[in-house]
């Protein structure tokens, strides 16, 4: 299940948000670690297009550890399913 606790953020009952940061960015937080991701929100059928390539390394202080592929894999997925609560699909590059 999903709400949206203000403005740009969408968050779930499984411990995860996704804020959109404007034209060119996502913030996902999941518990105590975040990490920025390289995206752009698009016109049309497709919301918002994530550069998966961009999700390397969680941000500080968790910057030491890495993001791997099942990982990486894990949190598109999650992004995906928050927007699809608000009717939209992510492109992923």
């Amino acid at each position: 299940m999903f709400t949206i606790p203000r403005v740009n953020v969408i968050q779930s009952n499984d411990g995860y948000s996704v804020e959109v940061l404007g034209l060119v960015g996502v913030l996902y937080v999941e518990g105590s670690k975040s990490v920025h991701i390289d995206s752009e929100v698009l016109h049309g059928t497709s919301g918002l297009v994530i550069y998966k390539g961009s999700i390397r390394n969680w941000d500080s202080p968790y910057d030491n550890e890495i993001i791997d592929e099942r990982k990486r894999d894990a949190i598109v997925e999650n992004i995906r399913c928050a927007f699809r609560f608000r009717g939209f699909e992510i492109a992923i590059i």
